[in-house]
């Protein structure tokens, strides 16, 4: 019995320091490689109505909420500006509105006096041994002109997503909504959903970026019927918009007259809140079905082990909210987005509450790549987080509408300072909704300074 025993022990304790070895081969396997793949994807216009973020009691994206679970989840990331061009012209050069001088439509990238000569990430990717694709909205025109041409050596392929040829419910054809067309399949978004699953099945002999743009929940909304019916008109749960929420703000009209938007009054007395809200929720669904396509060419083809995942959307959107719809404000609403980072070496399922911006994803990607970066970058590298940095702190993250009309976001308030002197100042703690500016409460002025200091 007793010579039985012992060479048991040895092999007991052989077969534990083989598991041991595996074990940890296996943890040091899964430290961030020095050139992963990048996987980028960009949706328009989504807020934070997404599941993992608790912001409304009825949407449904499983797949965004599986990927925030598999690794970090930016819970108070923010956007530089208040929409889609100088806000995409602001990520994808690592550099502030304020520097670039983009706050509309124009100046585009390639037009800008100031970013001559500074490459956006994708094209400074591309010089640095990377395959670049990019498909569908990644700066505000399309793939096949200006800086967009040059980033991406090879285009995905998408298209349009389809209108219908009558108004469905709204004159303006850009704010219109309704279940059209018939199927995913004849959706642009779908088809750069699929083609990217295509090509993130296959094996590449050298790392590659991979950048999806998709354009829904961006007006008008229209996708198939079947996204619709996840959402009964009827039972659609609105936001808390109390009517007296403009009276303490000192610019109500802020947002109000740009590009058409519908207006909170108009709407209410037609009685539309609901089904423009439930249009929003079906894009928002349709895109998260769009973003399962594209993981699921991740998860089963060759490349899941070496990709970091990136998803971003390049601002908010209001449904109501202080009495506004679409974007254009200094409110959470316009700058709160999702932000994802998954990938191998990142710990899962991270809810990281402090302030980011999509700003810092330039300096990111590089240390990502441990290449130097282009100098002058303005945003603050997550690199740090990603490895599991306890003591990860940024400094507040600053969002401006115009040269002088600006935000700042720290963990628990935001100040807002406008061009005449003017503020508002939100407790995030109390008032996440943003009903009770407090900037005329003395006992603040302090905290205003120090927030105000950012931004000088």
């Amino acid at each position: 019995m007793a010579n039985f025993f012992k060479p048991s022990i040895l092999n007991s304790a052989f077969f534990v320091f083989v598991v041991l070895f595996f074990q940890i081969a296996g943890i040091a396997s899964e430290s961030i490689p020095s050139q992963p793949n990048i996987l980028v994807i960009a949706i328009d216009d989504l807020n934070d109505w997404i599941g993992c973020l608790n912001e409304h009691p009825q949407v449904k994206t499983p797949h965004l909420d599986r990927l925030s679970s598999q690794g970090i989840l930016f819970e108070n990331a923010h956007v530089q500006a208040t929409f889609c061009a100088p806000s995409r012209t602001s990520l994808l050069s690592g550099k502030m509105p304020k520097t670039t001088g983009c706050f509309e439509f124009t100046p585009r990238y390639d037009q800008a006096d100031t970013l001559k000569g500074h490459d956006p990430w994708p094209m400074w990717l591309g010089k640095s041994g990377y395959k670049t694709y990019g498909g569908g909205k990644i700066f505000h025109e399309g793939t096949g002109t200006g800086w967009t041409a040059q980033s991406f050596q090879n285009v995905i392929p998408s298209g349009p997503n389809p209108r219908p040829e009558e108004i469905q419910h709204w004159p303006v054809r850009v704010w219109d909504w309704g279940a059209y067309p018939d199927s995913e399949a004849e959706m642009g978004d779908f088809k750069l959903a699929q083609n990217t699953r295509k090509l993130l099945e296959k094996t590449h002999a050298q790392p590659f970026l991979m950048v999806a743009g998709f354009r829904r929940p961006h007006v008008p909304l229209h996708v198939p019927e079947r996204w619709f019916a996840m959402y009964p008109e009827e039972t659609i749960v609105l936001p808390n918009i109390p009517a007296n929420d403009l009276n303490d703000v000192p610019h109500p009209e802020v947002g109000l007259t740009s590009h058409r938007a519908p207006e909170h009054a108009d709407l209410v007395e037609k009685k539309l809140q609901k089904s423009l809200t439930q249009a929003y929720l079906a894009s928002i669904s349709f895109v998260d079905h769009c973003v399962g396509e594209v993981m699921q060419g991740l998860e089963t083809g060759p490349n899941h082990k070496n990709t970091i995942v990136i998803l971003w959307s390049d601002h908010g959107f209001h449904l109501g909210e202080k009495q506004h719809w679409a974007k254009r404000t200094l409110w959470e609403e316009t700058t709160r987005i999702p932000l994802i980072i998954t990938g191998p070496g990142i710990q899962a399922g991270q809810r990281i509450q402090e302030p980011v911006g999509l700003i810092d994803l330039y300096p990111t990607i590089a240390d990502l790549i441990e290449r130097k970066p282009p100098a002058g970058l303005e945003g603050v590298s997550l690199l740090p987080v990603l490895k599991g940095d306890p003591d990860f702190q940024r400094f507040p993250v600053i969002t401006s509408l115009s040269v002088d009309d600006h935000a700042v976001r720290s963990r628990d308030f935001r100040y807002i300072r406008y061009s005449d002197g003017s503020e508002e100042l939100y407790d995030h703690r109390t008032d996440p909704n943003e009903f009770k500016n407090l900037a005329d409460d003395p006992k603040y002025d302090t905290l205003k300074q120090e927030l105000a200091n950012y931004l000088d």
